[in-house]
């Protein structure tokens, strides 16, 4: 079974509100039905659908349309983060009841004090009493809360998004898609390293074509990849396309070459293990229909 682990899809923000921005523009579209189409034609059988931000309606209707096909990642927002009003376990409760099975934040607290001070730190504990994934795209000034985190709420899932980088001063690229320079200054690659050790840390196979100045199969990418994968192995590893960011270029049939290419001592289980075997352990529902 191939699983793609986090991608987006949305309508124009009139038809369904969103965030608007230069990568997602009021009238850009990317309906569910494009994606199962794209799906198909790339023998895909499950995916992990992220919103745009807050506004999920739209990723909640398509999870309930289609029974076991799809998981969910909610956003946070700053009430569920502890930064609003009303309590933010409760809110984060209302959200998994929509159909949502984890939670992405940009946020984890004041990086002047400790993780264990900050409002953020039920929501946490809750999503790890539920045994419910974290998808983690903190930038760089957040990296020092994210290394604590495995010590200060144990038995939470970590899920690094695309490679572990830490996003900062994106920029669009000839084809409309995010793009970044330095990628993996020193303290983002030791972090990533470090969870490592951490066996509730997973990391996210994905976001090259963002991160990487050279075409398929990134081989100035190639070296950073490949610790990664020999600190996590290919059980704590997700392969996902990003889409719809990477529909046209570099497209699905050349993601999913991209493990055999830029780690090509994979077994047969352990690519098997990250096209789709360890998303199915952080969402069991997958398993259903």
């Amino acid at each position: 079974m191939i699983i793609d682990a986090h991608l987006h899809v949305f309508r124009p923000a009139a038809v369904h509100p969103r965030v608007v921005d230069a990568l997602a523009p009021a009238d850009r579209d990317a309906p569910a039905e494009d994606l199962l189409a794209v799906m198909a034609d790339n023998n895909v059988d499950k995916a992990v659908l992220v919103p745009l931000g807050p506004e999920d309606d739209y990723v909640a209707e398509t999870v309930a349309a289609h029974p076991g096909r799809f998981a969910a990642i909610a956003v946070a927002d700053p009430a569920t983060q502890g930064r609003g009003p009303g309590d933010p376990v409760e809110t984060l409760r209302t959200r998994l009841d929509r159909g949502f099975s984890g939670l992405r934040t940009q946020w984890l607290g004041d990086p002047s004090r400790p993780l264990a001070s900050s409002p953020m730190l039920p929501v946490l504990r809750e999503l790890a009493d539920r045994g419910l994934p974290l998808w983690t795209y903190l930038p760089p000034s957040q990296l020092p809360l994210l290394r604590e985190l495995p010590g200060t709420v144990r038995d939470l899932r970590i899920v690094l998004n695309h490679l572990g980088f830490a996003p900062h001063d994106m920029r669009m690229d000839g084809h409309g898609r995010p793009a970044f320079d330095d990628p993996f200054p020193p303290p983002v690659l030791d972090t990533v390293l470090a969870l490592a050790r951490h066996p509730h840390t997973y990391l996210m196979f994905s976001g090259q074509y963002a991160l990487s100045r050279q075409a398929p199969p990134y081989p100035d990418l190639i070296p950073v990849v490949r610790a990664f994968a020999d600190a996590y192995g290919a059980g704590r590893m997700l392969w996902a396309s990003d889409y719809p960011w990477t529909r046209d270029v570099p497209g699905h049939a050349e993601l999913l070459r991209l493990s055999g290419r830029m780690l090509p001592g994979l077994s047969p289980s352990e690519k098997a293990a990250l096209h789709g075997g360890t998303a199915l352990t952080l969402f069991p529902s997958l398993k259903e229909a």
